[in-house]
Order: C-alpha cells, then sequence, then structure tokens
C-alpha cells in the first residue's frame, strides 16, 4: 500500500509542477484487456499460457510539448492475467512437489499501473503511442481446474509485485471529445519468473 501510495504522489505532484505553467487537460479511460504471460525460464515446468479477457479503469492527463508532441501519464486500474495448462508429463515442481497429468486454471492479477505515454500526431485523427509504464500488484489468485490437485507449480505469492514494462499503440479521435486506442504493453521485469503481455482496447473522454 505504501509503494502504491508513493507512485500515486509523485504522478499527482508531476502534474501540479507541469500545471503551473502550462495548459493541460484531463479525461477518463476505460476498456477491455487481453492478456496472458510468456515465460522464457527453461528451468521452469513448461505450460502454455492463454489470453483471458479482463477490464481497464482510470484517468490520464495530456501534457502538450508543442503542436504534435504531448506526454499523456495515465492511472490505471487493470485486471488481467492468463489461463495456463500443462501436458499429461510426469515431473517435479519446486519444494519437490510430484505433478502427475495435466493442470489447467487460470492465474487472476489487479494491479495499478501507471503509463507515461509520448504521444505524437500523425494528423488531426490518428496518433502514434509509446512509453513507459510502471505498476504494482495488488493482489494475485490462481485457481485450478483440477480440484483434487492441492499444491501447484504456481503460488499465490506477494514477492515480486513491481512492474515495468513498455507500451505501443495508436489512437484515433472520433471527435473533440472522445476517442478510441490500441495498445500493447510488454513487461520487460519478469514477476513469478512470467513477463506480462497485455492487449488493451479502449475510449478515453475529454473532460
Amino acid at each position: 500500500m505504501k509503494k502504491t501510495s508513493l507512485l500515486i504522489g509523485i504522478f499527482l505532484l508531476t502534474l501540479n509542477i507541469y500545471g503551473q505553467d502550462n495548459q493541460i487537460e484531463f479525461g477518463i479511460k476505460g476498456g477491455l484487456n487481453y492478456s496472458s504471460f510468456i515465460d522464457n525460464n527453461d528451468d521452469d515446468i513448461p505450460a502454455d499460457y492463454t489470453g483471458k479477457i479482463g477490464f481497464h479503469l482510470g484517468g490520464f492527463v495530456k501534457l502538450p510539448i508543442s503542436e504534435r508532441i504531448l506526454i499523456k501519464p495515465e492511472l490505471i486500474y487493470s485486471q488481467q492475467g492468463s489461463n495456463f495448462s500443462t501436458n499429461g508429463s510426469n515431473y517435479s515442481a519446486p519444494d519437490d512437489v510430484f505433478i502427475r497429468g495435466g493442470i489447467n486454471g487460470k492465474i487472476n492479477e489487479s494491479l495499478v499501473l501507471i503509463p507515461i505515454i509520448l504521444e505524437y500526431k500523425l494528423n488531426k485523427k490518428l496518433s502514434l503511442e509509446f512509453g513507459p509504464q510502471f505498476g504494482l500488484t495488488l493482489n494475485r489468485e490462481i485457481e485450478y481446474e483440477n480440484s483434487s490437485f492441492d499444491q501447484g507449480f504456481l503460488k499465490n505469492d506477494d514477492k515480486e509485485t513491481f512492474e515495468f514494462g513498455i507500451g505501443l499503440g495508436l489512437g484515433y479521435s472520433i471527435s473533440s471529445d472522445l476517442g478510441i486506442s490500441l495498445r500493447y504493453n510488454y513487461g520487460i521485469i519478469e514477476r513469478q519468473n512470467l513477463k506480462t503481455s497485455v492487449i488493451q482496447l479502449g475510449m478515453n473522454y475529454k473532460l
């Protein structure tokens, strides 16, 4: 909670300092997530991670740098995660847990995210978005479909909650106040030996 409050405090302080000498715009946004995980660790138990649907909701500010370039910090609550499955092989999991047969389930995560997006206007309607994303995991739960399976190779772990990634996307202005965006976020830092992969489709409205 302290780390979350610190991130939000830095976000608000930045806006206050910038807004003293610049015209800023505020807005709200929300939409759907299609999220999964990428496993690059060969020492892990082999698993297939497939996408699951979630949502995101939050706000943003637009800080103009020039006629075509602006910085857009966002404060987002995001529900994401992944479905997962293993094959029918026999193998030893961490902590000497022996697993026989396939395992299916899903990982559900709640995060607070702060993307710092550089937006470049290609024309009056279309814009390119790129920038880093910082975040913290508020909650992480793993559900196993195998009811008889008590302990798995994935755990509800409170460690490794910090998220850092890169976002790349496109925005389209429907009107002066309403727009849509499509963005892909890739987690650079591993959490629980996994990297985040999220596609976001959302709408934004300038207040």
